[in-house]
This record gives structure tokens, sequence and C-alpha cells, in this order.
């Protein structure tokens, strides 16, 4: 049975008529709006950020390390988060830590990698130790806080 005119079923019994917001839209999933510029909008940037500052609240991270050939990393404007990689559709999401020297790595890791996936809602997370470190070391809080090694 269509409504007036062939538009589309008609309104009767047991039928909702449609009112409010649509399912798909931002309101219906309880999503509010918010500026471009706030800590809490979405995007990559503002995502690989907080995820890089939970992951330096862990204990035994000492810092974010690019991995490897250092491609382990976010390109924000005018700057790369290295250690933080978000994955598109299907791609993992990468992380590359140093860890504390005397750290348990295979239950951080796995502490890492929740933390990460309850942050992003990446279903997999690749955590890779590439160091482990004392934190103590002079050298390394140099490089803990971005300035070169002598």
């Amino acid at each position: 049975m269509s409504g007036p005119a062939g538009r589309g079923p008609a309104v009767g019994a047991g039928a909702v008529p449609p009112s409010g917001p649509q399912l798909g839209t931002a309101a219906a999933a309880g999503v509010r709006a918010v500026s471009p510029g706030s800590p809490d909008a979405p995007g990559l940037g503002s995502l690989s950020e907080r995820v890089a500052g939970a992951l330096l609240a862990h204990p035994d991270v000492v810092r974010l390390s690019g991995g490897t050939f250092g491609s382990v990393a976010t390109y924000l404007p005018g700057r790369r988060l290295v250690g933080v990689a978000l994955g598109d559709a299907d791609e993992p999401t990468r992380i590359s830590v140093v860890l504390r020297l005397g750290a348990r790595v295979r239950p951080t890791v796995e502490a890492l990698r929740a933390l990460v996936a309850a942050e992003t809602g990446a279903r997999r997370v690749d955590v890779v130790v590439t160091d482990l470190a004392d934190p103590t070391d002079p050298a390394e809080a140099a490089a803990a806080t971005g300035r070169a090694r002598s």
C-alpha cells in the first residue's frame, strides 16, 4: 500500500511516521557536533596525539619510537608524530615503543594493545618493542624529551 500520490508507504496502523533524526545521522548515533579545532574533534591528528599521550602515560613506556626504518609515524601539519600509525579500513594500527629496562614485555605489550584498541576502536593493533632503556640514564632522558644525544 502506498501513500498519497504514490510517495512511499502510507502511515497507518502499526506504521511509524518518519520524524526526528534518521538512522545513520550523527544525532541518531548520539554524536555531538564539535568545532574542528577542538581536542574532542575526530580526525587522525587529534586521535594520534591522544593515543601517543596514553602510551606515554604507561609506566613501562620510556618513549615512542619510529621503528627500525622510522616508518611508524603519523604526519601532522608541520610535524611528524613517531611511534603511532593509525590504520585505515582493514589495516592494523601500529605502535612502536621503547620499554623500561626490567619491564615484563609480554604483559606490557598486551596492556598497550588493549589501551590503543580502546582509544581507537581498532580491531588489530600491532605493537613493536624496538628497545629497552633505563629511564634514569641521562642520554635516554635526553632522547625521551626530544633533544639530540651527545
